[in-house]
């Protein structure tokens, strides 16, 4: 152990615990008296004033309300959808059997690009009932021809002629009929008897194939979807109490910070839900996915009265909600009804204008001070 014997080593200790409580002393009686919010008052209108020490230690920030201008619907169940006016699916017209497959999904097809190859005996009737509508009215017109000399010459009479007339017109008609039965698909050069090719309606991307080699398909049964390239669609509902704020033209927000507008709303309920349905169309179609399910934000037009203040702003109390706001140097709580929102902009009404200084951070320091108004 260390002994200190000398006197002089004495002296120096002493001098300098002396001086360590001199200054620890001073300090003290020098040093700024932090000041607490339990020792601010409040005022005889339920406020209270601090100063910047306090609200210093209190850790409080404001933000300033804004006009709401819309309000709001977030967490609405959505699926993304085939654009309802660029997309196309495509049935089998005759029954058969799939004999190849020839574009697959997430193809890029041309207009008039062949899908898949189907063998129908339905085809070959349709055929041969091409060619009997054909011979039918190629022999019809020539007789209306003749009829309509021999009237000119006087041989035979109107009504003859104009029975020849009416018997073309059939004929032509039930042509163009068997013409279209065989629009949209393309028989197969050099293929088995009654095989034909159906055909892209629109240039697109094939989303979905719904046939493969050797199946049965029924007649007008779906074979294939395809789609334009470019914006989606948005499939969602809306409970029937919002009817009125719901109108095409709207705006919607999407979970990556894309927007979209509504273009249709349904004008029947859904019976098993008990809600309207609503389409509206993405600008964009980056990150999306048809057959994708999403959350997205309905952005409603708010009240005229209702103020936009950040949700971090709103102390929940009892069944309702407080604000607290700022004017000058004095706090005071207000109480306030909460009309909707999202996890950013809460919408509310009550006796907050815009532009009033909200407390968005150390709000429940603030708490025990100020009883709502």
């Amino acid at each position: 152990m260390l002994r200190l014997s000398s006197r002089p080593a004495r002296s120096i200790i002493v001098i300098a615990i002396v001086a360590l409580g001199g200054w620890f002393l001073f300090d003290r009686e020098h040093a700024p008296q932090a000041t607490t919010a339990s020792e601010a008052a409040v005022d005889e209108n339920g406020g209270v004033t601090l100063d910047s020490v306090q609200t210093g230690a209190l850790g409080l920030q404001t933000e300033a309300a804004v006009a709401a201008t819309t309000m709001p619907i977030s967490g609405l169940p959505a699926e993304v959808a085939p654009p309802l006016d660029s997309s196309a699916r495509i049935a089998a017209p005759y029954a058969g059997v799939v004999t190849r497959i020839l574009r697959d999904e997430g193809d890029v097809v041309a207009k008039g690009d062949a899908l898949v190859r189907i063998q129908s005996r339905e085809l070959l009737s349709a055929q041969a009932e091409l060619v009997r509508a054909r011979s039918d009215a190629i022999a019809v017109l020539q007789q209306a021809e003749r009829n309509e000399l021999l009237l000119k010459e006087g041989i035979i009479a109107a009504s003859r002629n104009e029975e020849s007339r009416a018997r073309a017109a059939a004929a032509e008609a039930a042509l163009q009929q068997a013409e279209g039965a065989l629009s949209g698909l393309r028989t197969v050069a050099g293929g088995v008897p009654g095989e034909y090719e159906l055909l892209a309606p629109i240039a697109g991307q094939v989303l979905r194939r719904r046939v493969v080699p050797g199946q049965a398909v029924a007649a007008l049964e779906e074979t294939y979807a395809v789609a334009a390239p470019g914006s989606l669609d948005l499939m969602f509902s809306v409970p029937v109490s919002s009817r009125s704020r719901v109108a095409p033209g709207m705006q919607v927000r999407l979970p990556d910070g894309s927007s979209g507008s509504v273009v249709a709303v349904g004008a029947d309920t859904d019976r098993a839900s008990q809600r309207l349905r609503v389409r509206a169309r993405a600008e964009d179609d980056r990150g999306l996915v048809a057959g994708q399910h999403i959350e997205l934000t309905l952005l409603a037009p708010a009240p005229t009265d209702s103020i936009g203040v950040p949700t971090a702003a709103l102390i929940t109390e009892g069944d309702g909600h407080v604000l607290y706001v700022l004017a000058g140097k004095t706090y005071r709580a207000v109480r306030v009804e909460r009309l909707g929102g999202d996890r950013q902009q809460a919408i509310v009404r009550g006796d907050v204008r815009a532009g009033d200084q909200v407390v968005v951070q150390g709000a429940s320091a603030l708490k025990p001070l100020l009883a709502a108004e």
